[in-house]
């Protein structure tokens, strides 16, 4: 009886290896819809590479920095099926271990929400705390 739990106890670290190390080498990669921003996340959602073409360097900052958040939210959502992908050959038929790893994936890496696109702002003249007026142009000075 203690050399078969011995044996469990010997199978279940292996599978614990195994996983870990699969889990590991799993990254996903989504690219922006035009393919000037490239972003490669780990298998805890961080991000371990960002690419940015020349295109994506002509882009307005605030439009840039929305298709980086845009690209790493929905590799990070992918992270669920990708994991659940690997780990099935380990994993096999146990579902409730397969479930609470990938329950815990959606519900730290939801679908993102849909951008609306972003506009920049133009300045108006009243846009600042002198409304408009120019005091070092002014012959009265201040």
């Amino acid at each position: 009886m203690m050399r078969q739990w011995n044996e469990q106890i010997q199978a279940k670290l292996k599978q614990a290896d195994e996983m870990k190390q699969v889990a590991n080498a799993v990254k996903v990669t989504q690219r922006s819809s035009d393919g000037s921003v490239s972003v490669t996340v780990d298998q805890n959602g961080v991000v371990s590479a960002l690419d940015l073409t020349d295109a994506a360097l002509r882009k307005q900052p605030a439009q840039l920095s929305s298709e980086i958040l845009t690209a790493m939210r929905t590799a990070q959502a992918q992270i669920a099926a990708r994991m659940q992908e690997v780990m099935a050959p380990i994993i096999g038929g146990d579902s409730e271990t397969m479930d609470a790893l990938i329950g815990g994936y959606h519900e730290r890496f939801p679908e993102p929400e849909p951008e609306e696109p972003v506009r920049e702002r133009s300045p108006r003249p009243d846009d600042d705390d002198f409304g408009g007026h120019n005091f070092a142009r002014d012959d009265k000075g201040w």
